[in-house]
């Protein structure tokens, strides 16, 4: 063994505990006994020769020297891992990891891609969802997101995809003939929400001038879920309108207010700078576009 190289394992487990402050936390991290990590320290210290912890009645700290060598080993495995996903994302072999929220995928990716599968058929993509606006890129290895409203970040690239449009939206049935858009005391409580899309209601609100208390109704983790409630007859969802064509054929969904002013929804394709070497990147951007033109003209 390399003198100057201690065990691995030893180190992770170390620096778990100096993160952490405690074996056992340390322990259910690592999906290990409290006794395996109590004898991987141990190890590491018999290896160099010096106490790493003072151990004390149900706590635990650095020592002078424990505390000299975490500092300097504290963000050694996040550049293991970085660098293992920089080097992941740099082969050629690998395919190109996208995300997006899961009503765009079933409702406007999924719909065309198999335009994108003739077309490339050697290209090799991965569709993952999100729930949240925030992207780990580097950390999940994901190499570009199609989200709404996510423009400016200057650590990213992003390109305006396509424009769309909120309406509220609910069974045909659902409302009575006569509802207007102002009687909110009529339909108010029913108002359906989603996590990732949080302020629509509120964008709505006050681009039609109709006072609203959006702290009302029912919440929902994501807008899939949203918009199968109101097809249940549960409320009115804030939709977007370009997602839910299938729903309006099929009428399971309608606009709830025809004369309602409508809420310009922007969509973009945000990627780190290094996404652009991939070798399926400008292929399926291009193609994501082209798509989007040959809806505008439809």
């Amino acid at each position: 063994m390399d003198p100057g190289l201690p065990p691995l394992n030893g180190l992770r487990t170390f620096v778990k505990v100096g993160r952490i402050g405690s074996f056992a936390k340390a322990a259910n991290e690592l999906s290990v006994t409290p006794a395996a990590v109590s004898r991987s320290i141990h190890s590491l210290e018999a290896y160099l020769g010096c106490k790493l912890f003072h151990r004390m009645h149900r706590h635990i700290s650095l020592t002078r020297e424990g505390q000299i060598y975490f500092d300097n080993l504290n963000d050694i495995f996040d550049r293991i891992r970085l660098a293992t996903l920089d080097l992941n994302q740099q082969r050629t072999d690998r395919p190109l990891i996208i995300s997006a929220y899961p009503s765009f995928i079933v409702s406007w990716l999924v719909p065309r891609w198999s335009h994108y599968v003739q077309s490339h058929p050697d290209a090799q993509l991965r569709i993952v969802t999100t729930l949240s606006h925030d992207i780990p890129f580097e950390e999940k290895g994901i190499d570009l997101a199609i989200l709404s409203g996510r423009a400016g970040d200057p650590r990213y690239i992003s390109t305006r995809l396509l424009d769309t449009t909120l309406v509220p939206v609910c069974r045909p049935d659902y409302l009575p003939p006569e509802t207007l858009l102002g009687d909110t005391e009529d339909w108010q409580d029913a108002l359906l929400h989603c996590d990732t899309r949080p302020n629509d209601w509120d964008q709505w609100s006050e681009a039609n001038g109709v006072p609203l208390d959006t702290s009302r109704g029912q919440w929902f983790e994501n807008a899939s879920m949203m918009y199968e409630a109101a097809m249940s007859g549960l409320g009115i969802a804030i939709g977007i309108e370009e997602l839910l064509s299938r729903e309006f054929a099929s009428n399971r969904l309608a606009v709830a207010f025809r004369d309602n002013v409508e809420i310009v929804c922007p969509f973009y394709v945000i990627r780190p700078k290094k996404t652009e070497g991939h070798p399926f990147f400008r292929t399926f951007l291009d193609w994501l576009q082209d798509e989007v033109r040959k809806s505008s003209k439809t």
